[in-house]
């Protein structure tokens, strides 16, 4: 059987899966987290004869890693390292561009994980390090989510290691995940000495 990116699947929201031919049989891994608890989890689909049948008729993979510290945000980050190591093992499913968009399904994800309760147009920027000519970045005004989507984006730039690194006048990388993603208008979060908002 097959199952469907953002949708739940065995109490798992389906964040991304992937699935490809190699040599003469498909291989696949999919990633999901549990809402209620923040644990993450990375799952091998098993190897068949087609793009279908990663699961079997009851809806099981073959194996898994979890990921269930009282941090979502650790468990969130070692799951997208584990989760790339395991795409590169199955086959033709790692590529070039796998870390990428692993990481634009995980922010889309999170983006809409709280919803606006009015539509509203947002930009989203960021300000670097330095006085005088600091290295920023910033959106025209978009749809809500789109614009918490390219926030979410921007931070995931700033935080890829696996642990929690907070700095005076900073936020820890948990801390500014749960701003932004519980955002429904303006906001503004420094975390590592980066600003990063939301304004209209």
């Amino acid at each position: 059987m097959r199952i469907k990116s953002g949708e739940q699947h065995q109490g798992w929201t389906v964040v991304h899966q992937a699935r490809s031919k190699w040599r003469n049989s498909f291989e696949g891994v999919w990633l999901g987290v549990e809402e209620s608890s923040g644990h993450w989890m990375v799952g091998r689909q098993h190897d068949g004869q087609s793009m279908d049948d990663g699961f079997d008729a009851d809806g099981n993979w073959d194996r898994s890693r979890h990921f269930r510290e009282g941090n979502e945000y650790l468990n969130m980050r070692r799951a997208l390292t584990a989760y790339d190591e395991e795409a590169q093992n199955a086959g033709a499913v790692w590529t070039g561009i796998w870390t990428q968009r692993a990481h634009e399904a995980v922010a889309r994800h999170l983006a809409h994980r709280v919803p606006f309760p009015a539509p509203v147009k947002l930009s989203a920027g960021w300000v670097g390090r330095g006085t005088g000519h600091a290295p920023m970045g910033s959106t025209v005004l978009l749809d809500g989510p789109e614009a918490k989507y390219e926030l979410i984006r921007y931070l995931q730039g700033q935080t890829r290691s696996d642990e929690v690194v907070t700095e005076a006048g900073s936020v820890s990388e948990q801390e500014a995940y749960q701003t932004i993603i519980t955002a429904t208008g303006p906001v503004l979060v420094v975390c590592r000495g980066v600003h990063f908002f939301l304004s209209k």
